[in-house]
């Protein structure tokens, strides 16, 4: 679930091409026809692209579909064809998917807990409790995943946790306190960076925790702007982490309340001890570093009633930008950008496209935003990870 509209970030190219080269027609899911929607890509590196539906807060609606590349199929709800045992389907409010090592992993905040699947034919591994995940992250040994540590909108400020979760066992073996109400995490250099939003304080955190993972402790933190979300990181130890600003709000003449942007939303890059913002580039969703460039849509405008949506491509080499406005593309057809995936084999883009009252669309595009197919999808899809 988003704050203001949360969303998630895909795997890197790495924890991606991991994945790929997988026979379906030996798969238990291979009897999934789905809807068809577009040309088989037969010859595409991957098998699949996992779409996770967030649902609606507290309407456990949550779902896992999967478009399949070797018949242009899109299959609905995958995973409670595939565990018809789990009597409570995904459960609630899936807030981020990730890939490693073969196998799914879903952060369920509403349910507090993260799933395990293996990806190649959607069936449970296991079940791990945790408070309030939110998003997370893999070294060689653990999965991180960062928790709101069971804080009340409006209630008391509570500061957050990092959990650890050992590979092998799929049990939290660790834990550590961070700041309050963390998001994004990614690591780099023997490092887990975490994005502390503050996101239920009156004023927002602007902070980045750095956990040394040898010891598992906090050895410091990093300012940069307020009401922290997304992190990447470029596999050099570099990391990037986006911001989705601030906004006041004011009461013209006639007593109606006017929303204006205090601070933009924005990226930056953290480097050591140093922040840096990535100028002119305004994130509502984006990628891991996909090819050497992390993919970002945002709209400069968002928290002051604009609408206007702009692809960003930040190289993570030199730090250039590239940004194309949707509109005027095939692309100008998605209504709310609510995540983003590229495939680093094709140059594809694919974007979640949440409605809030119904079922949601997932969009694939060429590099140039020409549209190639789109798929009806469940509740607010937005996380998305290629296998």
């Amino acid at each position: 679930m988003r704050k203001s509209a949360l969303l998630v970030f895909s795997a890197v190219a790495m924890a991606l091409a991991a994945g790929c080269q997988k026979d379906e027609t030996t798969s238990k899911d291979a009897d999934l026809a789905g809807v068809n929607v577009a040309v088989g890509e037969k010859k595409s590196v991957f098998s699949k692209l996992f779409v996770l539906n967030e649902g609606n807060f507290q309407k456990n609606n949550s779902t896992l579909d999967f478009f399949r590349f070797s018949d242009g199929n899109y299959v609905s709800d995958a995973f409670g064809s595939m565990n018809p045992a789990v009597v409570q389907g995904l459960g609630d409010t899936g807030n981020d998917l990730a890939l490693n090592d073969g196998k799914i992993w879903l952060v369920m905040n509403g349910s507090g807990y993260v799933h395990v699947l293996d990806a190649r034919d959607e069936t449970l591994i296991a079940s791990v409790p945790v408070p309030d995940p939110r998003f997370i992250a893999f070294d060689q040994s653990h999965a991180y995943v960062s928790s709101y540590a069971g804080a009340i909108y409006g209630g008391d400020e509570v500061k957050g946790k990092v959990y650890r979760i050992s590979l092998s066992s799929y049990k939290v073996d660790g834990e550590v306190e961070v700041g309050c109400q963390p998001e994004g995490v990614a690591v780099a250099g023997g490092k887990l960076y975490v994005a502390n939003s503050g996101g239920y304080n009156y004023v927002h955190e602007n902070t980045v925790s750095v956990i040394d993972l040898s010891s598992f402790k906090v050895t410091g933190s990093v300012s940069t702007a307020s009401n922290l979300h997304y992190m990447a990181s470029d596999g050099q130890g570099t990391v990037y982490v986006s911001s989705y600003g601030e906004s006041d709000w004011s009461q013209d003449a006639d007593g109606n309340w006017i929303q204006s942007m205090s601070e933009p939303m924005g990226l930056y890059k953290i480097s050591g001890t140093s922040s840096a913002q990535v100028e002119d580039v305004h994130v509502s969703c984006m990628t891991g570093s996909v090819g050497g460039n992390i993919y970002a849509i945002g709209n400069a405008g968002e928290l002051s009633g604009g609408y206007s949506n702009t692809l960003y491509i930040v190289s993570v080499k030199d730090g250039s930008v590239f940004s194309k406005a949707l509109s005027g593309t095939d692309a100008s057809r998605v209504g709310n950008p609510y995540g983003i995936c590229v495939n680093p084999d094709n140059g594809d883009i694919y974007i979640a496209d949440a409605d809030y009252t119904g079922p949601g669309k997932v969009w694939c595009f060429t590099g140039d935003l020409t549209l190639k197919w789109s798929a009806v999808a469940g509740m607010l899809p937005a996380h998305m990870t290629l296998y």
